[in-house]
């Protein structure tokens, strides 16, 4: 069934009329709100089965630990200031922490806050049309999904050809399903950007290709790192291991306003220290110390970038602002 330009624009104005509602707003901010208190409670629980002094002594001692955390957390936004140069044609990296914030957004209170956030801001503080605004945002977030979940499929597909999937699966409760539901929405998709791609990507001739490699190499830089990170921490587990960790990582961020997606990995990894050989006290003080520096850092990068939210004009044209 096919609908036309002003159907489906009556469609979409009816949808944010009705998430504007609100009781809408009101709602959804309870179940946020009651999803992340059942996420914190329930880590706790697995945290005081593990022992929380046994976790606390089994925190990484690594040095190299703590810098590979440092660069895969800059991974995202350093890898996003060059595919939104190359859509919006103006240089970006004076406006670094205001990807930042798009960050922590995201990770921290929920997914696709940041591109609410990142859409205003880019309204305020560069002198680029609404459309281009928009189309910016929508287009390098669809292709950005599109990478991430092909990224993800192959890489579970990698861990089941080696055999090291199956162990994962079975000791994480759900997780055949949240795997299943990671292929279907990789190939749905692949298949409606190929389908419907002049309907949906509104990019210049030849751009897409272009993002498409540089989400590409972020999602491969992002792997390695994710990988690197726990082997710096216990070097003698197995890579096919760790994989597994950041398979995991790879399926729960694809799911939509999901809050503080940190902690809900670090809940879930938990379930799958079994598979590790190594002790699970030093498994959960690795998760604990990734996931503790994760929401110190958001929190202290959310108060150091608070600028980027103040209100201000509009940029008519010219130059961007400082």
């Amino acid at each position: 069934m096919q609908f036309s330009a002003e159907r489906r624009e009556r469609i979409a104005a009816g949808w944010r009329a009705f998430l504007d509602r609100p009781d809408v707003k009101r709602a959804l901010k309870i179940a946020r709100r009651v999803l992340l208190a059942v996420i914190v409670v329930y880590l706790f629980y697995k945290l005081s089965t593990v022992g929380w002094m046994d976790v606390v002594n089994s925190l990484p001692t690594s040095p190299w630990f703590y810098i590979i955390f440092a660069l895969r957390y800059l991974s995202l936004p350093l890898t996003e200031i060059p595919a939104y140069e190359l859509v919006w044609r103006r240089p970006l990296w004076r406006h670094f922490t205001a990807f930042i914030r798009k960050r922590v957004y995201n990770f921290a209170v929920m997914g696709y806050s940041g591109e609410a956030f990142f859409t205003l801001w880019a309204r305020r503080a560069l002198a680029v049309s609404d459309r281009d605004i928009l189309i910016g945002v929508k287009d390098n977030n669809i292709l950005s999904a599109l990478v991430s979940n092909v990224a993800t499929v192959i890489l579970i597909v990698v861990l089941a050809a080696s055999d090291n999937l199956k162990n994962g699966l079975d000791a994480l409760p759900g997780s055949v399903v949240l795997f299943s539901l990671a292929f279907l929405s990789a190939f749905s998709l692949a298949a409606a950007v190929i389908v419907f791609r002049n309907k949906i990507i509104h990019l210049p001739d030849g751009m897409m290709p272009r993002l498409i490699l540089i989400h590409g190499a972020r999602m491969v830089l992002i792997i390695v790192l994710h990988a690197t990170l726990y082997m710096s921490a216990l070097p003698g587990a197995p890579l096919m291991s760790w994989l597994m960790f950041v398979a995991l990582q790879l399926v729960l961020s694809r799911i939509p306003f999901v809050p503080n997606q940190d902690l809900l990995f670090l809940t879930a990894a938990l379930h799958l220290a079994p598979i590790v050989d190594q002790p699970e006290a030093a498994i959960a003080g690795m998760l604990v110390a990734e996931a503790g520096l994760s929401q110190l850092v958001n929190f202290g990068l959310f108060f150091a970038t608070a600028h980027h939210a103040r209100d201000g004009e509009r940029v008519p044209s010219g130059e961007d602002k400082a």
